[in-house]
């Protein structure tokens, strides 16, 4: 009994140290070595995971990497993570050291968008908006109104004040012009588009997949795109073809093969070819990752459920997230602070092994 306490203090201690160390009064940590190609790979595969009121950074193994310092914390990409502590914002590299002293966009093939606003304009909507690379170096300028992360090789932007959007590709050059009210990321090929007041889609030439007769549409995940007709939702393929008729009241996008629906205000789960897998039962749920969705019961609790629709997890929680690395963020019910628990239910310690 002694030696097991004598370890969890222990433990404890050199937690408390990790936080003490390298870091400067900012709050940011200070590491003098570079950072290996090896850990700029695997950060990669780190997560933000809630400690207490803050964040740190989790790897595969549930051990914490980087200590919960701070108040927000974006995901890693390209070896970099956008973070805030208090009012001060930036990337940090895989050693938490922050690197780029400036706010913006995660990075998206290797460019991050950052508005820097002029004292003229500093009240306006529009700023000065550029695009870094993972130095830090602006390596695209520009004078739009808006712009918006790249993705698939192509960004969204809002060139002037008239609310019209286009795409440039990474040398900054108009690429897709059109009447478009709005314009989404391109996800799979496609992006969401509305002209007046209908959206469709359309590809990296600007071609429409289908006529605009959407009354809303959202990106292709998994092959497959919700679109709204009238007050119902339904799906299109990549084929611009109807593959489940308009019929809920709400959607979410497909995950591990079913995409969550609402019906007669309640939500339940349909596959690909349009079956109901899962009965509209619940009073709410989130999406399907790593084999389970939580969901909401009539009572307010939140437990999770496998793609048969069983309880893994019997409701018992004020708040569930989704599955990641099989851990999920909950909160049960009169507890202050969130906690981490399997998906057996046990609770999720994440310890640094230095």
């Amino acid at each position: 009994m002694k030696k097991g306490w004598f370890k969890a203090v222990m433990a404890v201690f050199a937690f408390m140290l990790l936080l003490a160390v390298g870091c400067r009064e900012d709050g940011f940590r200070h590491s003098p070595d570079p950072v290996e190609a090896a850990d700029t790979l695997r950060s990669k595969d780190w997560r933000p995971v809630l400690i207490g009121s803050s964040y740190g950074y989790a790897n595969r193994d549930n051990r914490l990497v980087l200590p919960p310092l701070y108040d927000e914390a974006g995901y890693f990409s390209d070896g970099l993570a956008s973070v805030r502590i208090g009012d001060k914002t930036g990337y940090i590299d895989a050693s938490g050291k922050r690197v780029i002293f400036k706010s913006g966009s995660d990075f998206h093939d290797g460019l991050a968008v950052v508005a820097e606003k002029d004292d003229e304009r500093i009240a306006d909507a529009g700023g000065n908006w550029n695009y870094i690379n993972t130095k830090g170096e602006v390596v695209l300028r520009t004078d739009f109104y808006r712009a918006y992360s790249f993705s698939e090789g192509l960004a969204p932007v809002m060139p002037d004040e008239s609310g019209r959007f286009a795409f440039i590709d990474q040398s900054g050059h108009i690429v897709i012009e059109g009447d478009y009210g709005y314009a989404g990321d391109f996800q799979e090929g496609y992006a969401v588009v509305m002209i007046g007041q209908k959206w469709g889609f359309i590809d990296k030439k600007g071609e429409r997949l289908t006529d605009f007769v959407y009354d809303a549409a959202r990106d292709f995940v998994e092959g497959k795109a919700a679109v709204l007709t009238g007050d119902q939702w339904g799906f299109i393929d990549k084929g611009g073809r109807e593959i489940i008729p308009p019929q809920y009241d709400d959607v979410g996008p497909f995950s591990e093969g079913l995409a969550k629906f609402k019906s007669g205000g309640k939500w339940g789960f349909v596959d690909a070819s349009g079956n109901t897998r899962i009965r509209p039962d619940f009073m709410y749920a989130r999406s399907f990752s790593e084999g389970l969705a939580a969901v909401q019961d009539v009572n307010g609790l939140w437990g999770y459920i496998d793609d048969n629709g069983s309880y893994r997890l019997r409701p018992q929680y004020e708040a569930a997230f989704g599955s990641e690395n099989h851990t999920m963020l909950v909160k049960r019910p009169g507890a202050a602070e969130y906690e981490y628990v399997d998906q057996s239910g046990d609770k999720v310690h994440f310890w640094n092994e230095e």
